[in-house]
């Protein structure tokens, strides 16, 4: 008949190794807290004598024991000079020792406090936060409904559906109606999308696995238009092979849009905006969108880089903006674990480069050219 041990002590040392496992403190440790909690009640100049008196009681004793142990027991002359050096010694040593306590019981309490308002002040702006988000929503219900009437009915009295009308201005009055209020908005989905991503409650849920040539042909398709009014030639290079990359379509397509238009918009008549796809050694997606326009100093790229940021120049007068383009479009590239880079100089034009994790049609991701990674995450 087999006998199962078990490895361990004593019943005692299995109580205290149980104890210690629970968090609770041992014999000593609750010797330690009772004599700090009786010491703490007293005024410091007592604490520091009954300290002093207990180190002296100390010191003799223990030269009691070694006179006893070794059979010289020393004389009385010998015990008063020991508790005389014991207490010089101790006495600016525990002085010491009580102010530093003081000093971090007191650093201790500000940290607390400091904690404390920093949880209330941390509370107070999710309070905000959360009530901008909710503002935010009413106010887009409210604008967008009285909005759409107005792109309809100026829509319709620009095209002149119902006939012909009297005067020629009135015709230039709905397209300058139609305009603006195109553009008022932009500015407000602009603003929601932006405060979204802020606040963190945009979600790339419904991302998904998307052929990048698609995506920039079809940007580049509601570019053209634009290019072709501002007499710019808008040239779309991608590789020859598939390549795919897992984001949300509609923040793609509202990133290469916003990037293009950019570049269109600063590009003055006869220049040139490229946009080219690739796939890199390490398994990324680059694309990179580049212009002949006018170009940007490092002050003017930390400005646009700004929530409502202004450049000032003669075409960014020409085209009025929101000032968010860029800033949405950075905001939605990282939120879609991509990378933006800008390089831009005065006079030489800007490139704006995207790298996104790329994947296979099924939602893999390449980790090289040649290799492959995880899928996507859920």
């Amino acid at each position: 008949m087999s006998t199962l041990f078990r490895t361990g002590g004593s019943s005692a040392a299995k109580a205290a190794a149980s104890a210690q496992s629970r968090g609770q403190p041992g014999p000593f440790a609750r010797l330690r807290d009772s004599l700090n909690r009786w010491l703490g009640r007293m005024p410091p100049a007592v604490a520091t004598l009954v300290l002093v008196g207990m180190i002296v009681v100390g010191a003799v004793a223990f030269h009691i024991l070694y006179g006893w142990l070794f059979w010289k027991v020393p004389g009385l002359d010998f015990l008063l000079i020991s508790a005389l050096v014991a207490a010089t010694v101790a006495t600016p040593i525990i002085l010491l020792a009580q102010r530093l306590i003081r000093s971090l019981r007191g650093t201790k309490n500000q940290l607390r406090m400091m904690t404390r308002e920093l949880a209330i002040a941390l509370h107070k702006a999710e309070d905000v936060n959360h009530a901008r988000m909710q503002q935010f929503a009413n106010m887009s219900h409210e604008l967008r409904t009285p909005m759409n009437a107005i792109l309809g009915f100026s829509e319709i009295l620009r095209n002149q559906r119902f006939g012909p009308m009297g005067n020629a201005r009135y015709l230039e009055y709905a397209g300058d109606i139609n305009d603006s209020a195109q553009h008022l908005l932009e500015l407000i989905n602009n603003l929601l999308d932006l405060a979204k991503i802020e606040a963190g409650r945009f979600d790339t849920h419904d991302a998904a696995p998307i052929e990048i040539h698609h995506a920039v042909e079809m940007a580049a398709r509601m570019v053209r238009p634009l290019a072709e009014r501002q007499g710019v030639t808008l040239k779309v290079t991608t590789a020859e092979q598939e390549l795919h990359i897992h984001v949300v379509e509609r923040m793609l397509r509202q990133i290469l849009i916003n990037l293009l238009s950019n570049a269109v918009k600063f590009t003055p008549h006869g220049g040139t905006v490229g946009v080219t796809a690739q796939l890199t050694e390490d398994g990324k997606v680059r694309i990179a969108v580049r212009d002949s326009g006018i170009g940007m100093s490092p002050e003017e790229i930390r400005i646009a880089f700004q929530p409502f940021g202004q450049i000032d120049s003669m075409l960014s007068r020409k085209h009025a903006g929101t000032g968010l383009g860029l800033p949405l479009t950075k905001a939605m590239v990282e939120l879609n674990q991509g990378e933006l880079a800008l390089r831009s100089r005065p006079g030489e034009g800007t490139e704006v480069i995207l790298a996104f994790p790329a994947c296979d049609a099924e939602g893999v991701f390449l980790r090289k050219i040649s290799g492959r990674g995880e899928g996507p995450p859920q």
